[in-house]
């Protein structure tokens, strides 16, 4: 669906924006953090990653203050609290950003092993990656609410831009984490057809599989970033709830014959 809204975006002219709201799979087992099936807000947008933070932090405020305004008497007899809406609100008043930590400075951070693990056993080549363990210390020592930044780029997907001056080492990504850790992922991504070959060789992924997608930027070539949000990772967060299969309207785990909960 990203690759659909990367070309919408090239398809009408001068849109500034495109987006979805729809159920997204994934093959992963569903746990506390994790959903097999899910609800899955993404847009794709003209410019930079940080006019795609700017953009998923006015949304964040947008949807928090109208849950606030609605939903107040529910998130508080669940939640028990009002103050970590309260709280969110007050940081994204509009005038600052979120904090921003990259993953390296984010390792020295972490008090013990087990908040960090390869994103491949036994290749570090690949790089590495906070677990949930470690992105909860990240949350706890920024506030509340934190974008994990420049990942290691064999640890995302190869469509993701280059940071500058890096030699093709990290990724123009970020992590929204709050919650349960990871709610929202952004990244911007390649301009140029000559950006995504090199991305391509660089994860070792064939080239004439996304022919399309580098013709795509041949035809017009566009700065262009995006980002997703978990409805029901959000809703976790603001709920104060920390198993993600008990928010979901209608179950639907990995493994099960028919519709189930846990």
């Amino acid at each position: 669906m990203q690759f659909v809204l990367e070309y919408f975006l090239r398809f009408q002219e001068n849109l500034p924006g495109t987006y979805y709201i729809s159920p997204s799979f994934r093959g992963e087992d569903p746990d506390a953090t994790h959903l097999n099936q899910f609800y899955h807000v993404e847009c794709e947008l003209l410019g930079d990653m940080d006019k795609a933070i700017s953009t998923a932090e006015g949304y964040l405020a947008h949807l928090t203050k109208s849950m606030l305004k609605k939903h107040s008497d529910m998130i508080l007899n669940t939640a028990g609290t009002l103050t970590h809406v309260k709280a969110m609100l007050s940081k994204l008043d509009g005038k600052t950003s979120l904090p921003r930590v990259s993953l390296d400075q984010a390792i020295p951070m972490m008090p013990s092993a087990d908040c960090l693990e390869w994103v491949q056993d036994g290749q570090p080549q690949f790089g590495r990656k906070l677990t949930r363990k470690g992105e909860r210390v990240l949350i706890e020592k920024n506030g509340g609410a934190v974008w994990l930044t420049e990942m290691d780029h064999l640890s995302v997907p190869f469509y993701q831009a280059y940071m500058e001056d890096t030699g093709r080492s990290k990724a123009k990504a970020a992590d929204l984490l709050l919650g349960l850790g990871e709610t929202l992922g952004l990244g911007e991504r390649h301009s140029n057809p000559e950006m995504v070959k090199d991305a391509l060789r660089h994860h070792a992924v064939p080239e004439k599989s996304y022919k399309w997608y580098t013709d795509m930027r041949q035809v017009k070539p566009l700065q262009t970033s995006g980002w997703g949000m978990g409805t029901e990772r959000y809703l976790c967060w603001l709920l104060q709830h920390d198993d993600i299969r008990d928010l979901h309207i209608i179950p639907r785990m990995k493994g099960c014959p028919q519709v189930c909960g846990r």
